[in-house]
């Protein structure tokens, strides 16, 4: 089970080489140059304005922009206070499927996952997906699972998830905000939740893990 914080190197496999959580207090300014790889931001919280090109943009939370090296040099600044976003950076394909933010609380409800044999308490539901998937913890604690590897996370850890391989979020200690990112689609090529019940048998990727 590969878990990973910012600046360290994650496996090989991996085409998210790095991210960085960024927090701004209102008005201050960071400025970037282009890393060379592909690069894009997610609005994690608050409102930022992006510059760059000779343009700017206003950021929400689960908006995200995807860079271009030609414009140069990039700047975010915090236009409420705080304000947060998620710079990812790597070498992804053209074809890739989503992204955005999403929260884990405590839950009995059904959901309409694949079954489990472990003890459970939110609506995250096993799945899978035709594309390795990478959430990057935000606030709060709890347990994630993959296949049958469980590893508790917490703020600024990532988890990188290889294709067709089954994936949890069952216990939460403290309510959870992540990211979750979704890169290059392969196989089939479907997006979103699949299940084996639904979508058919997964089909991991060995050494995604």
């Amino acid at each position: 089970m590969t878990v990973f914080r910012s600046g360290t190197t994650p496996p090989a496999w991996c085409e998210l080489d790095d991210f960085e959580i960024i927090t701004l207090g209102l008005g201050e300014t960071l400025r970037r140059g282009p890393s060379g790889r592909r690069e894009r931001l997610i609005g994690t919280a608050g409102t930022c304005q992006i510059q760059r090109g000779g343009g700017s943009l206003l950021l929400k939370e689960a908006q995200f922009l995807d860079l271009n090296p030609a414009d140069g040099e990039w700047s975010v600044t915090g236009a409420t206070g705080p304000s947060q976003l998620v710079w990812l950076a790597g070498h992804w394909g053209d074809e890739i499927a989503g992204c955005g933010v999403f929260r884990v609380t405590r839950s009995d409800a059904p959901n309409n996952g694949d079954p489990v044999t472990y003890p459970k308490h939110t609506r995250i539901d096993r799945h899978y997906h035709d594309c390795d998937e990478y959430w990057i913890m935000l606030e709060g604690a709890g347990t994630a699972v993959v296949d049958d590897r469980h590893s508790r996370m917490g703020p600024g850890d990532c988890l990188a998830i290889g294709m067709g391989h089954h994936h949890d979020f069952p216990i939460t200690e403290s309510e959870v905000k992540a990211v979750f990112f979704e890169t290059t689609l392969q196989g089939g090529k479907r997006t979103g939740h699949l299940w084996e019940h639904t979508h058919g048998p997964a089909m991991p990727v060995p050494g995604r893990v």
